[in-house]
């Protein structure tokens, strides 16, 4: 073998002993911790394991710090009943809002009462929400526009009977005259002893003691915002008006009233209507007794301190009275309707056709104006009928398609027609 050969095989012999150091060497260390594949990792400092108890530098020794995840026991010291008083300070200011809006300054007071919302909290923010509830109400149901009174005139007759007139045209040999009752009638000249103008002031005690009479009579809301509130502020008596429009909301059936506004206007202001009626200081005051019968229900601090051990403090759980089961949220019934509920919407449906003829003629013919009178007479009969059918949403619909022809209606009346 010459010198080259011998070279080659002591090179090829160092690398196979080199491969079969480095297997030997993976072998024995494959299974030590700190060691990842390659070899390069350095081995890591071994630290506690999770079950090893301890101390944290910064916490008192003897007290158990809570760990999360798991709720801490309530004490019986923590359990404090709800405040539903209000201080004196809150009070003036919920005082002052209410004042502005019985003196008709709904502006200022929405944005009096949606701060005190904002920066209160408790049965003052659930009472300062009632109060922006019904402002909100008041703006979204206070008519628009108002009108003018007319100017009342006084005929004397030769006779010594007078009438008391919204309107006189005079003729050739005779008056028109436009009652104050709504009729209309005709007197001649040698009938007539004079024509006089009756003051503004005297006008308007007359004009509010005859809508105060009427008023008195409307026990239904539509009635009453109708036949009340729009018309007097169709005369200009838009303070009066106002007064009966804070007077209608006092009542508990003047939803009702809401569906004049239309149907989807009327259910977007629902809500309102509720905490406008004190739902949210309900809520919170029902609140306030159910954590009232749990500290009843809950023992003594004292009692639960001397039945503590002197070694390990034992966790302290609060007993909580039994709940009653809970209910399901109420679901509005799905009612298939009956042949009676049928029999009643055709009635229904009849009672408005009969209206929108009565609309027709009095629109179409001056003679007929008391048609008006009727439509207005026999929708409201539409009305009671679907008040005493069963709250469908068809009926609901109705009821509020039904509402907004009334209202067309009373806008097409004179002053005094009803």
């Amino acid at each position: 073998m010459d010198f080259k050969s011998t070279c080659v095989l002591i090179s090829f012999l160092a690398l196979a002993g080199g491969i079969v150091k480095g297997w030997s060497d993976a072998e024995n260390n494959k299974g030590q911790p700190g060691d990842e594949v390659g070899g390069n990792t350095p081995a890591k400092t071994p630290g506690p394991s999770p079950g090893d108890d301890f101390p944290d530098p910064g916490a008192e020794p003897g007290v158990e710090e809570p760990r999360p995840g798991v709720s801490r026991p309530i004490s019986p010291s923590e359990l404090k009943p709800i405040d539903l008083t209000v201080s004196s300070l809150d009070e003036s200011k919920l005082e002052e809002i209410t004042d502005l809006i019985g003196s008709h300054k709904l502006p200022q007071a929405a944005r009096s009462a949606r701060e005190m919302v904002q920066d209160s909290s408790g049965i003052t923010r659930e009472k300062a929400r009632q109060l922006e509830a019904r402002i909100k109400l008041l703006q979204a149901m206070e008519p628009s526009e108002s009108g003018k009174a007319p100017a009342l005139k006084e005929i004397v007759q030769a006779n010594g009977n007078s009438h008391i007139c919204t309107s006189v045209e005079e003729s050739f040999d005779s008056y028109k005259l436009k009652l104050i009752s709504g009729g209309v009638t005709t007197l001649r000249k040698q009938d007539v002893r004079k024509v006089q103008d009756i003051a503004p002031s005297a006008s308007r005690r007359i004009l509010l003691t005859r809508l105060g009479k009427r008023i008195d009579s409307r026990k239904d809301p539509l009635d009453f915002y109708l036949r009340g509130v729009r018309k007097y502020y169709r005369l200009g008596l838009v303070d009066e008006g106002y007064g009966l429009l804070t007077e209608l909301l006092e009542r508990e059936d003047a939803a009702l009233a809401l569906s004049v506004l239309g149907e989807s206007k009327a259910e977007d202001l629902l809500p309102y209507w509720y905490l406008a009626s004190g739902s949210g200081i309900a809520a919170i005051e029902r609140k306030a007794e159910l954590r009232a019968e749990e500290i009843a229900a809950t023992p003594p601090a004292h009692l639960v301190a001397g039945s503590e051990s002197p070694g390990r403090p034992e966790p302290v759980v609060a007993s909580k009275p039994p709940r009653p089961p809970r209910r399901p949220p109420p679901r509005r019934p799905v009612r298939q309707p009956t042949a009676a509920d049928n029999s009643a919407m055709q009635k229904v449906g009849r009672l408005i056709s009969k209206a929108n003829t009565y609309y027709i003629n009095a629109r179409r013919d001056e003679k007929k104006r008391g048609d008006f009178k009727k439509a207005y007479e026999t929708l409201r009969s539409a009305q009671d009928l679907l008040g005493r059918m069963p709250a469908t949403d068809e009926v609901r619909k109705t009821r509020a398609r039904v509402a907004t022809q009334m209202l067309d209606v009373s806008k097409s009346l004179g002053f005094f027609d009803f």
